[in-house]
């Protein structure tokens, strides 16, 4: 399944929804934790978060290692966003350096605006 944005449940209907579902699993049930088919050891999820959130980070830190990538996590202190910049500019520019972006944030509409 060629997936660009994840960024609604409902842009999913039933059966790419299960096969979504029944992938992920697979992932899981694929052996000792590391067992899954590797990534690029280049490839890097930019973690982007609004505020702290352990479980988030840690879930995202672990799951992209296991699968052989890299995180990078950005906190709002750490980026221009909180100074101005929007978070479309934002994605823009990290998307230049990143291959794939995670946003823990509060209104759904800043989800939304980094799939711009």
């Amino acid at each position: 399944m060629a997936l660009r944005h994840f960024i609604d449940i409902d842009q999913f209907d039933g059966a790419a929804l299960r096969a979504l579902i029944a992938s992920a699993r697979a992932l899981k049930e694929s052996g000792p934790k590391g067992a899954a088919p590797k990534l690029d050891p280049s490839t890097v999820l930019a973690l982007m978060f609004d505020k702290p959130s352990t479980r988030t980070r840690v879930s995202f830190d672990v799951a992209m290692r296991q699968l052989g990538g890299q995180t990078l996590v950005l906190n709002s202190s750490e980026t221009q966003i909180g100074r101005g910049e929007s978070i479309a500019d934002t994605a823009r520019v990290l998307s230049r350096y990143v291959d794939a972006m995670m946003l823990r944030t509060g209104p759904h509409a800043n989800i939304t605006e980094l799939a711009e």
